[in-house]
């Protein structure tokens, strides 16, 4: 625990040295109003650290922490690409899969790996329509495995977001996880976040629901997932943001994974 601690203590001051986040604010709008997409040779990134409850069967619940740190560039004519890495201290934060809680606002679960530095994830997403109240886009994402144990896992998604101009945004969309081995499993995530603008601050409820066959004959099983999130803008550019969230209200313990509720707190910006 002492370990974990002073590991997050430096994840803190990585935080605040990097300071980054794909939602902070572009071009002085607010936060509901920021775009699905970065503009061309804009940057962002996110830095962020996390931690998660597990508990096996018989057992009592175990916490865990972990890390999240990624950053996107947008490319002309291409639309935003991005790449993603966390870290988990020790093997309660892999058990965990603490870092998932330090994606602040991105519940799409992929294939998370058993080694404390997480696969890595890149993406790449472009705006099909893009208008002040509705903005729909298309998304690649590419789960590159780091362990022997984990495959390549692609995910394609359709990410929207709706919104009231300088009141409130929803964020939902389809994700579709499939790993690349014989017997693919897939996990269908549907994510609905809404956020309302008060003032410099924004807050909201998460929700969605989530479907996953883990195939090889084994029982698919469906969660539904609820949380908040929220943060602060400094400055028209600088986000804290942090979120408290249960990936399965519903799920039966028997079937669905150990962890369940977790949480986490990051910085960002994005430039210029």
């Amino acid at each position: 625990m002492r370990k974990a601690l002073a590991s997050s203590s430096l994840c803190v001051s990585a935080l605040l040295a990097v300071a980054v986040a794909p939602d902070a604010r572009a071009d002085g709008k607010p936060f509901v109003d920021v775009p699905l997409t970065l503009p061309p040779l804009h940057f962002g990134g996110e830095a962020a650290i996390g931690f998660g409850t597990y508990q096996l069967p018989g057992a009592s619940t175990h916490v865990g922490w972990g890390s999240n740190f990624d950053a996107a560039i947008g490319l002309p004519f291409l639309g935003e690409l991005g790449a993603r890495v966390g870290y988990r201290f020790g093997a309660d934060g892999v058990a965990a899969y603490a870092n998932h809680y330090a994606r602040l606002f991105d519940p799409i679960m992929n294939e998370p790996g058993t080694n404390n530095f997480d696969n890595v994830e890149m993406h790449l997403r472009g705006s099909i329509v893009s208008v002040d109240v509705f903005e729909l886009g298309l998304e690649t994402r590419v789960v590159i495995p780091t362990d022997d144990k984990s495959v390549l896992a692609f995910t394609p998604g359709v990410p929207m977001r709706i919104r009231v101009p300088d009141f409130m945004r929803i964020d939902t969309g389809l994700w579709l996880s499939v790993p690349a081995e014989s017997n693919p499993y897939y996990v269908l995530d549907v994510p609905a976040q809404a956020y309302f603008q008060i003032g410099d601050a924004f807050v909201g409820p998460q929700t969605g629901v989530r479907f996953t066959n883990p195939g090889g004959g084994g029982g698919s099983y469906t969660e539904v997932p609820l949380g908040v999130g929220g943060g602060y803008t400094f400055g028209g550019v600088l986000d804290i943001k942090a979120q408290l969230r249960t990936e399965h209200i519903n799920s039966d313990p028997a079937i669905a994974p150990p962890w369940g509720f977790g949480g986490g707190l990051g910085l960002g910006i994005r430039v210029p």
